[in-house]
């Protein structure tokens, strides 16, 4: 009986001194941190848009002139994606279509590129041409009071026509994104 007695006694120790605490619970006392909570919400909705490019256009490494203007306001739409966790599809009226996921930093767009049509004039002679843009977007905060902001990097390449002659010119800059009114 003696045996068994003492034998339960250093199982017993040995459990006890056996168990480490967990590095997730510095207390010890059971209780681990939450998970933090992703919430999507606050970025789901319509959302009424401001775009402004704010481009340079450098051509053979010699001339460069600035495409700074406001783009068409345009309705964004936020929706859930249902393929993802926390994954969002962001929609336009003026074509966009995105796909990103929110976490704890905020919400990662996919990156994309978009078509600007340029009509302009440079020392006295007009240019009419398209340019592709590959824009990058950074994570973005979740909506305050329902606005978002945030600014995209431009880059890209075309052939822009100069006295009929095609030039190949580099577009650097960025788009600025900005909420007027959501619901």
């Amino acid at each position: 009986m003696k045996k068994t007695i003492f034998t339960f006694i250093a199982l017993a120790a040995l459990v006890m001194c056996g168990c480490e605490k967990d590095p997730n619970d510095p207390s010890g006392n059971g209780n681990t941190p939450d998970e933090p909570v992703i919430d999507i919400t606050p970025y789901l909705g319509k959302h009424l848009m401001t775009r402004h490019t704010d481009l340079t256009i450098t051509a053979m490494n010699m001339f460069s002139f600035p495409i700074d203007r406001d783009l068409d306001v345009e309705t964004v739409t936020i929706k859930s994606d249902p393929q993802v966790e926390h994954g969002i599809i962001m929609s336009s009226s003026d074509g966009m279509y995105l796909r990103g996921v929110v976490d704890t930093a905020g919400l990662h767009l996919q990156n994309d590129t978009i078509a600007i049509s340029i009509d302009t004039t440079v020392l006295n002679f007009p240019l009419n041409f398209s340019v592709s843009v590959s824009m990058t977007h950074p994570v973005i905060q979740p909506p305050v009071n329902g606005k978002m902001e945030w600014t995209s990097v431009a880059e890209g390449t075309a052939t822009v026509p100069v006295l009929g002659i095609p030039i190949t010119a580099t577009i650097t800059g960025n788009m600025r994104y900005r909420t007027v009114f959501s619901n």
